[in-house]
């Protein structure tokens, strides 16, 4: 069976292990298709001036490179539609070359999806974030359309960038529901997205199907309960879109320090400042002991998360965020926002806790208890432990995989 599979970054492809935070997990589960008999394994992907198919052991790649003169580049900004076009046409060409017996499309966000319409083989796309209610949360309650405008100061071309960072997510959001009508065929892994394909396409069919985690988590030692230590460690990933919640990060700092007289140090990977969320809740990083701690790599999120007390996960909107999954993966306790499929995650009060969007005080609060109460952060620990190997479980993954690929080619 041939799969060919349409993906967000280059997966293993001249891979050196120094993507964002370490690498993603679609990475983790090449390597465990490619060595699957009887399946050959197509991925292609936008990148930068590559050779138009590169076989690299037991994949094939398809980097895609669009025509970048200025001429082609204009066209495209200022037309959707020529967008659109040039890039159905190169993922004919990535189809017509392979000829695959299943599409495995990662996202909804991009263009990828767009070619269910213009082939007859069976076309699955993997939910990842959903942009339509991804957009619903781009204006957090704590800010306005000026705040995104301006987040990275009143630089006239940063606010024109800004401003042209959310007319494209109104775009694509059109496009997304294109995507969504067309498509028969749907995979993710909480009942938040299953919900979301019968709201846009009611006709589909939708199929469950965990996702693979990054290699280093699954053999680390798990987490252990920190008794002697004088300063407790609190650890999130976040990115720095205005959803992914910085400041009802500053803001359950804040009350953990001067409020519940936390000892403590937040470690904030993912991003290297803080700045607008700081200036709009008033609220100095240091001042209540956060420290962004810019990207790592997956064996230093890991080490962060076995020496941490408490993982904490503040957005306004996620659907499965893995960094979630590879805390519980390592027994660790973990704080969320109840938002999006989260709660297909956390069992509240067994295997996480789940807290209020934008509710800072009952996430300090139970921040606290988790510290104070070793019973509890044990059990929370264990609980996440023992559900995340199997939710993530490599051989559970790759069976259901291969059984919807069967299901859907026949």
């Amino acid at each position: 069976m041939r799969i060919l599979w349409f993906t967000n970054n280059s997966a293993g492809y001249n891979t050196n292990g120094g993507d964002y935070n370490g690498g993603g997990w679609i990475t983790s589960l090449q390597s465990e298709v490619e060595q699957v008999s009887g399946i050959e394994l197509a991925i292609s992907f936008f990148h930068q001036s590559d050779p138009f198919k590169v076989v690299q052991g037991n994949v094939n790649f398809y980097p895609i490179s669009i025509d970048r003169s200025i001429l082609n580049r204009s066209k495209r900004i200022f037309s959707k539609k020529k967008q659109e076009e040039s890039h159905i046409n190169a993922f004919k060409a990535v189809i017509d070359d392979f000829k695959p017996d299943v599409i495995h499309i990662f996202g909804s966000e991009r263009t990828f999806g767009l070619i269910s319409q213009y082939t007859n083989i069976p076309t699955i796309i993997h939910l990842q974030g959903v942009l339509i209610p991804y957009l619903n949360a781009f204006v957090p309650p704590f800010y306005s359309k000026w705040d995104v405008y301006r987040q990275n100061g009143l630089n006239p071309l940063k606010l024109l960038s800004n401003y042209k960072e959310l007319k494209g997510w109104e775009s694509s959001v059109e496009r997304e529901k294109r995507i969504f009508e067309g498509c028969h065929y749907f995979m993710g892994r909480t009942e938040w997205d299953k919900r979301i394909a019968k709201l846009y396409s009611p006709e589909s069919n939708y199929f469950y199907c965990s996702e693979m985690l990054r290699e280093s988590f699954f053999s680390a030692e798990p987490w252990q309960i920190k008794i002697e230590r004088d300063k407790v460690i609190i650890v999130t990933t976040i990115s720095s879109p205005l959803y992914k919640g910085a400041d009802m990060l500053l803001k359950t700092a804040n009350i953990l320090k001067n409020e519940l007289k936390l000892n403590f140090e937040w470690l904030v990977y993912g991003v290297t400042d803080m700045k607008f969320a700081s200036s709009k809740t008033g609220l100095n990083v240091k001042e209540v002991s956060v420290y962004p701690m810019g990207t790592a790599s997956s064996d230093e999120l890991k080490d962060a998360l076995v020496n941490c007390d408490v993982f904490f996960h503040p957005s306004y909107i996620d659907n499965s965020p893995n960094s979630v999954c590879e805390a519980q993966l390592l027994g660790v306790p973990v704080v969320s926002s109840n938002v999006g499929g989260i709660p297909s995650l956390i069992e509240h009060l067994k295997s996480g806790v789940l807290v209020s969007a934008n509710d800072p005080y009952m996430a300090a609060s139970h921040i606290e208890e988790i510290v104070r109460d070793k019973v509890l952060a044990s059990k929370i620990g264990k609980n996440a432990r023992v559900i995340a190997l199997q939710r993530h479980d490599k051989e559970t993954i790759i069976n259901d995989l291969v059984t919807i690929y069967n299901t859907i080619k026949t």
